[in-house]
C-alpha cells in the first residue's frame, strides 16, 4: 500500500516544498540549502550502464548517444523481463494526449496488467495541470506508489527527502544490474534524478538531439540548393533563394534563433533560456553575457529585416507553422526532435515529401560546429516513501518491465497492445486499429520507457535521415554543465525575471528595440537572479 502521512508530516512537507499555503500552516520541515546537491557524502556513483537489446538494429547506435535505427519491426519477439508478482501498484503521471478508455473498457490496459503480472492502477491528468495535481496530492498526504516528477520545483531536495524513497542503495553502481532494463538507460539521464548526492527516481530518457531545424529536403533539392550550408553567408543566400513573397513563400516559419546562436559558437533554447549556462574549470558563465550572443542578436535582426521569415510568424502556434511547412509555404520550421515522425503522418498526401534536419554552420565557415543538446529526460518517476525493501523492489521491477527494449514482447504490448484487437500487421510492422489508437493513449510511457529508437513503419528513408542527423549532430552536442546540480534561486525566483528577459529579446528580434537594449536587460537579470544562480552552481563544482 502507498503511504499515508500524518498531519505533522504533511505540514512539515508543506513548509519544505512551498506548499504551506495549500495546507494553511507551516510545519517543522527544514529546507535544504541552495547548494544542497553537493552533499558531504561525496559524489554518488551513478547506475552502471549495460545495454540490452531484443532485436539487432539495421543502423547501429554509434557513435555513443546515437539511437539505433530499425527499418522493420522484428517478426517475432520474446520476453525481456520476468512478470512482476505482488499486490497492485498505484501511479500518478501526466499526458499530452486525450484520455484513454477506462480499464473496464480498455483491452490494451487489461492485456498490459495481465502480462505485467500485477495490476497497475494509473491516475493521470493533462501535462498543463500536472504540477498543481502533484502539489495537491502531496498536500493531501496520501501518495500513490509511483509519482512522475516533471521539471524542477522549489525546495526540490527537501520535497524528495520528505515524500519519496532514497533509491541509491537499489540503483547506484552495479546494484542496478538487478534490473537489466533500468541498467540500459543512458548515464546522462540518471544525472537529473540526483539531489543531495542521492538517486531519487528512474528517468524517462529522451534522444540526445534537442530542437531540430526541420528542412523540406524535397523543396531544397528542387531549388538546386545544398542541404547543408557551410557559413552564415551561405545560410543567408539559401534563405533568400527560398523566399518569394509574391508567390507566398518564405524560408522560415519562425525566427531560427537557436540556429544562429549555434553559428556563433554558443548553445541554448530561447525563449525560456534553457541550456544557457557554460562552464570551464568550475566557473559558470551565462551565454547571454557573451559577445557571441550579442553578435547572434545582430545577425538575427539582419535576417528578419531581409524578409525571409513568414510575416505572420510572431505568435503563430506550432500547428500553424507546421501547416505552412507541409504546404510548402515555408521550407524550414523549428521543433522538438520527438515530432519528426509526426510530420510524416501528416504529410501522407504531399507528393515527394522528405524531411531532414540541418546542422548549424559556423559563422565564418571555419572551426567546429556546436549543437544544443536535448533534455536527457522528460521526467523521472519517484517511489513514495517507504521502508519496506520488498515493496521497493517490486515497484522497481514494475519500472524495469516498463523499460523493456524495442523488439521485446513487453514493448509490443506497451506500444501496440493485443494483436488482432488493438493492432494488426503490415508484413512484420504493427499497425494500430481504430480502437487501438484511443486505447494506447494510456500514458504508461511517462512513468518509464526504454531508451529511444528510430523506427518509422514503411518509411526506410525517414529512418535513414533521422539516423544520419543523429550521427552528424550528437558528437557536436555541448553537454549541459548544470546536470546533477540544483539551484534554489533558479527554481524559485528566476521564472518572472526570465519572462522579462524573453520579452526584451523578442522586441530586439522584431526590430522594435536596438541590439544595444540587450546589455542592460541581461545585466538586470544577472543582478537580480543570475549571479546568485551562478554562485550556487559553482559551489557544487
Amino acid at each position: 500500500m502507498a503511504p499515508t502521512f500524518s498531519r505533522r508530516r504533511v505540514l512539515a512537507l508543506g513548509a519544505a516544498t512551498g506548499l504551506a499555503p495549500l495546507l494553511g500552516a507551516c510545519g517543522d520541515g527544514s529546507p535544504s540549502s541552495p547548494n544542497s546537491s553537493n552533499s558531504s557524502t561525496g559524489p554518488v556513483k551513478l547506475p552502471t550502464y549495460k545495454p540490452v537489446t531484443a532485436a539487432t538494429p539495421d543502423l547501429a547506435a554509434e557513435p555513443a548517444g546515437v539511437s539505433p535505427g530499425y527499418f522493420t519491426y522484428p517478426a517475432s519477439s520474446s520476453a525481456a523481463s520476468q512478470p512482476v508478482r505482488g499486490e497492485a501498484v498505484t501511479a500518478l503521471t501526466y499526458t499530452y494526449d486525450p484520455i484513454a478508455p477506462a480499464l473496464g473498457s480498455n483491452p490494451y490496459w487489461q492485456n498490459l496488467n495481465s502480462k505485467l503480472g500485477t495490476e497497475l492502477k494509473l491516475t493521470y491528468v493533462a501535462s498543463t495541470d500536472y504540477k498543481s495535481k502533484v502539489a495537491t496530492t502531496i498536500a493531501g498526504g496520501d501518495l500513490p506508489d509511483m509519482v512522475a516528477i516533471q521539471g524542477v520545483v522549489q525546495q526540490m531536495p527537501a520535497m524528495l527527502k520528505a515524500a519519496f524513497t532514497d533509491l541509491t542503495e537499489y540503483l547506484s553502481g552495479d546494484a542496478v544490474l538487478a534490473y537489466p532494463n533500468l541498467a540500459a538507460l543512458p548515464t546522462d539521464a540518471w544525472r537529473s534524478t540526483v539531489y543531495d548526492q542521492r538517486i531519487w527516481g528512474v528517468p524517462v530518457p529522451r534522444a540526445r538531439i534537442g530542437t531540430v531545424l526541420y528542412t523540406r529536403a524535397d523543396l531544397l533539392d528542387k531549388a538546386g540548393l545544398s542541404l547543408q550550408p557551410e557559413s552564415w553567408a551561405e545560410f543567408k543566400e539559401m534563405a533568400a533563394a527560398l523566399t518569394d513573397e509574391r508567390a507566398g513563400r518564405w524560408a522560415f516559419g519562425q525566427i531560427p534563433f537557436t540556429t544562429i546562436l549555434e553559428m556563433n559558437g554558443i548553445t541554448g533554447n530561447w525563449p525560456g533560456g534553457a541550456g544557457v549556462w557554460q562552464a570551464e574549470g568550475g566557473v559558470f558563465t551565462h551565454s547571454g553575457t557573451t559577445p557571441q550572443f550579442t553578435q547572434a542578436l545582430a545577425d538575427t535582426v539582419e535576417l528578419v529585416k531581409s524578409g525571409v521569415v513568414h510575416p505572420d510568424h510572431a505568435g503563430a502556434p506550432n500547428t500553424k507553422r507546421n501547416a505552412w511547412m507541409l504546404a510548402g509555404t515555408t521550407s524550414f520550421t523549428i521543433g522538438g526532435y520527438a515530432g519528426w515522425g509526426k510530420f510524416y503522418g501528416q504529410a501522407k498526401d504531399v507528393p515527394g515529401f522528405r524531411l531532414t534536419g540541418m546542422l548549424s554552420p559556423t559563422r565564418d565557415g571555419k572551426g567546429t560546429r556546436v549543437r544544443t543538446p536535448g533534455p536527457t529526460l522528460s521526467s523521472f518517476t519517484a517511489v513514495a516513501k517507504t521502508d519496506n525493501a520488498e515493496r521497493i523492489k517490486q515497484i522497481l521491477k514494475v519500472l524495469d518491465w516498463l523499460c523493456a527494449p524495442f523488439g521485446s514482447s513487453e514493448y509490443l504490448a506497451l506500444r501496440y497492445g493485443v494483436e488482432g484487437q488493438t493492432f494488426t500487421r503490415d508484413g512484420s510492422d504493427p499497425a494500430l486499429t481504430e480502437a487501438g489508437r484511443s486505447q494506447v493513449f494510456l500514458p504508461v510511457r511517462y512513468l518509464a520507457e526504454a531508451s529511444p529508437v528510430i523506427y518509422e513503419p514503411g518509411n526506410r528513408q525517414a529512418v535513414q535521415d533521422q539516423h544520419d542527423h543523429q550521427v552528424a549532430g550528437v558528437p557536436l552536442a555541448v553537454a549541459d554543465p548544470t546536470l546533477g546540480r540544483y539551484s534554489e534561486t533558479a527554481a524559485s525566483k528566476a521564472a518572472s525575471e526570465q519572462q522579462e528577459l524573453d520579452a526584451v529579446l523578442l522586441e530586439i528580434q522584431l526590430g522594435n528595440k536596438p541590439v544595444s537594449a540587450w546589455q542592460p536587460a541581461i545585466q538586470k537579470f544577472m543582478d537580480r537572479v543570475g549571479d546568485k544562480i551562478k554562485a550556487e552552481y559553482e559551489e557544487q563544482s
